[in-house]
């Protein structure tokens, strides 16, 4: 996908670059005015350095750095000092790029956050918003603990998943090497044996193995259009604009798995709109901020809805309980906390509580994820044996 180059000047007249990945020229445009209303220039990079900017931010890259600018960060240094000490710890290869990358835009009087837009792929849209809220209330280091500890989560949560998956992926590349075989080795050779027993038995293995084959071939083209569907579901999102939005309000209905994402998105939203309250920044201005660290588009567009209630005098409460896909239990903590006069608190008890449910619907997704695949391959087996091993043994019966 193109890479752009793109310079905008905010409403005081500072001018800022960054980075924006993006299918079309125009699709850029839509996305950038959304958050930055003065586009200067937008720019396609050339592909080769487009490339090597996309390469600079491995997950792992990402996950060494953030730890290290929690930990300096939080020991008083500032952040250009720890930066240093990180291209000190990276003495080379990807690392040292990088490092020397963000080093070079703030020492051209950038914000942090489009020295990590500038550097290309890898820090998501999430990992920017927060650093942009950081920077805000000027509370870096507590974002970088926030988020180290948010990366740290996610690799745990990768390696249970990928530790639930190895026995069934053992399971199923066995027997998709026992399919091969089968079609490959076994098909012809039955041929060859029913074949010399006269015509009636050739004409019924023959049935057999067309049946088969027509089997497999509607499970083949079924997935094909599975995938071919999902992929044009991600170019259409990834293209943004309203068609993005439609998909991701979409995805916010579907059964049980969007319980998860959604309690993930409002513990990022709740988080930001916790530090931004509680540093003094108005409602308003923290809605705005809070939109941007929501990679849901229809959750961030909702979002904005909701500020422009506020500044048309409505309460916040009364703005988050005409919202169709925030829960009540948002808008019955904002009616406490302007009753008490402490929003951010509010938004602490919220942050709070929906961390302790994604905790538990990670504890309850990699309860069932070996379970659910291991039942799905025995019914894959079942399905073999009712529709390849007994019409086997049945033509040997009729035989005999």
């Amino acid at each position: 996908m193109p890479v752009y180059v793109c310079r905008v000047a905010d409403a005081k007249g500072q001018i800022g670059e960054f980075l924006r990945e993006a299918a079309s020229e125009e699709s850029c445009l839509r996305e950038v005015t959304e958050k930055h209303p003065y586009v200067l220039s937008i720019v396609e990079l050339p592909e080769g350095r487009a490339e090597r900017l996309s390469r600079r931010c491995s997950r792992r890259l990402v996950q060494d750095l953030t730890e290290m600018l929690a930990l300096t960060l939080a020991s008083g240094l500032s952040l250009r000092d720890a930066l240093e000490v990180a291209q000190t710890v990276f003495p080379r290869g990807e690392g040292n790029e990088l490092v020397a990358l963000l080093r070079e835009r703030l020492s051209r009087g950038g914000s942090f956050t489009e020295a990590l837009e500038t550097a290309g792929a890898g820090f998501p849209p999430l990992y920017t918003g927060m650093v942009r809220v950081g920077e805000r209330i000027g509370s870096l280091d507590q974002v970088f603990g926030l988020l180290s500890a948010s990366l740290k989560r996610e690799k745990t949560l990768r390696n249970r998943f990928s530790s639930a998956l190895i026995y069934p992926a053992i399971v199923l590349g066995v027997a998709v090497l026992s399919a091969v075989f089968i079609v490959a080795v076994l098909f012809p050779r039955l041929r060859e044996i029913f074949g010399q027993l006269g015509p009636a038995a050739a004409g019924n293995v023959e049935s057999l193995m067309n049946g088969l084959g027509t089997a497999l071939t509607v499970v083949g083209s079924v997935l094909c259009l599975l995938i071919a569907l999902c992929a044009g579901v991600l170019a259409a999102r990834r293209r943004g604009g309203r068609p993005a939005v439609r998909i991701d309000r979409f995805l916010l209905a579907v059964p049980l798995v969007s319980t998860f994402f959604r309690q993930r998105e409002l513990l990022n939203f709740t988080f930001a709109m916790e530090a931004l309250t509680a540093a003094g920044v108005g409602v308003e201005e923290a809605l705005a901020e809070g939109a941007g660290v929501l990679t849901n588009l229809a959750l961030a567009e909702e979002v904005r809805a909701i500020r422009e209630h506020v500044l048309r005098g409505e309460r916040i409460s009364e703005a988050f309980a005409a919202s169709e896909l925030f829960p009540d239990r948002i808008a019955r903590w904002m009616a406490i906390g302007e009753r008490v006069g402490h929003v951010e608190k509010v938004f602490g008890q919220l942050r709070a509580y929906y961390q302790m449910e994604v905790d538990k619907w990670i504890d309850r997704l990699m309860a069932l994820i070996e379970p659910a695949l291991i039942a799905g391959l025995g019914i894959l087996m079942i399905a073999f044996v009712v529709f390849f091993i007994i019409p086997v043994f049945s033509l040997y019966g009729t035989i005999l």
